[in-house]
């Protein structure tokens, strides 16, 4: 039997593992320090704190106070969105960044059938928390979807 030649070999093996060890320790370190774009983690502003810039305008806190008065008909929502985002007139007021879209929606009534929502929607920056565009206004039902109003039964 020759020993040498089986502790070449082992010691061949055990340097391919050292090695493949080593790479993939350096690649997980490489990656697990890369924010994921869904998890949210490089946000400066999450939703919470989206909802929270939302509430705290004035515009919000005036159309609030005259129209949502049944918080168990009420519907809060955030949607984390990547596309720029555009103003009335077609110009860009924010490109290719991700940005919180925050509704606030109250039904009109606790009825079964489709009716009319008091909405606030806000656009606030992930970066900075400027609330880049707020709007409010009485829509019908219909524009939005059945999970958005599913926990104020509104179908």
């Amino acid at each position: 039997m020759n020993h040498k030649g089986e502790s070449g070999s082992l010691a061949i093996l055990a340097i391919l593992l050292l090695v493949c060890i080593i790479v993939t320790v350096t690649v997980f370190v490489i990656f697990s320090g890369q924010p994921n774009v869904d998890d949210g983690l490089y946000l400066k502003v999450d939703s919470q704190q989206a909802v929270e810039i939302v509430a705290q305008d004035p515009v919000t806190q005036q159309y609030l106070s005259e129209h949502f008065n049944r918080p168990e008909w009420r519907v809060v929502k955030t949607t984390l969105v990547h596309d720029s985002l555009y103003a009335l007139n077609g110009s860009i007021m924010q490109e290719g960044k991700p940005y919180w879209k925050v509704e606030m929606l109250e039904r009109t009534c606790s009825c079964g059938t489709i009716n009319d929502l008091f909405v606030v929607e806000g656009y606030v920056s992930t970066e900075t928390g400027e609330l880049m565009n707020l709007r409010t206004g009485l829509v019908i039902e219909s524009q939005y979807d059945k999970q958005t109003c599913a926990s104020t039964i509104c179908h």
